[in-house]
């Protein structure tokens, strides 16, 4: 077997195909990876029944899926058998997934204008053409589980390809309680960076026309109360009002 760096691929020049699907299907796993042919991914499969019975949630299931698709797809482009597969395919991916465009079925039209840009009033970012690092973590941490399922059983590769950063200046596990087992400790090696955003905020003009645009006090306390108690956005716009009449 090469040895890591012994492994260079012409990242730039790759072009990965749309081979297979994620589909909704009927039963226990409520998602399925399925080849060109329609036939489940059997490895995927196993895995995914595994992961919906830890507790994850379906929509859990079906973002791993579509993460265990594309590493699929990476793996028929560059030639390797994913019990085969190395940290050479795991680092070739996320070099490959920086410089790459995110696959579409139709030209951005009106949202070309503000794909990657910041939304000048709330202040979010729109999505972009190019994969986020987050998304690359994601995936990283996707293949990570997905592999260490398969070490467990014994019934894929002895060692999962996905590897942990090299510890510096200190022995992992070096206060281990001998009455619990081994935990692998460090993020993982090929994970990029997230850059640190500053948090969202409303100016003070405003908020003061939020404010000033509510027709009832009730309304306007139900907002002052979830500002002052620091509620998520998502919470108060999940907020849904109940009359009562009282007798």
């Amino acid at each position: 077997m090469r040895s890591l760096d012994q492994i260079e691929r012409n990242i730039e020049k790759i072009q990965v195909p749309a081979w297979g699907w994620v589909v909704a299907v009927e039963g226990v796993v409520p998602w399925l990876v399925v080849d060109s042919s329609g036939r489940p991914v059997e490895p995927i499969q196993r895995y995914l029944r595994d992961f919906l019975a830890q507790g994850n949630r379906p929509g859990s299931v079906r973002s791993y899926a579509y993460d265990l698709l594309r590493w699929w797809r990476w793996l028929r482009t560059v030639g390797v058998e994913w019990d085969k597969a190395t940290s050479a395919e795991v680092r070739d991916l996320v070099l490959w997934l920086r410089q790459a465009s995110k696959p579409r079925s139709s030209p951005r039209t009106s949202s070309a204008a503000t794909a990657g840009t910041v939304n000048p009033i709330t202040r979010k970012r729109y999505l972009g053409d190019q994969y986020e690092p987050t998304t690359i973590r994601h995936s990283n941490a996707v293949l990570r589980a997905f592999y260490e399922f398969w070490v467990e059983i014994g019934e894929g590769p002895l060692a999962s390809p996905v590897p942990l950063q090299r510890m510096r200046g200190r022995r992992p596990n070096a206060h281990h309680n001998p009455m619990e087992p081994y935990r692998a400790e460090g993020r993982l090696r090929y994970n990029p960076k997230v850059p640190k955003r500053r948090p969202r905020a409303l100016t003070d003009e405003r908020w003061n026309g939020l404010f000033g645009a509510m027709r009832w006090h009730r309304d306007r306390a139900i907002l002052a109360m979830g500002i002052s108690n620091a509620a998520r956005a998502s919470e108060l716009l999940g907020l849904r009002g109940n009359r009562h009449r009282l007798g």
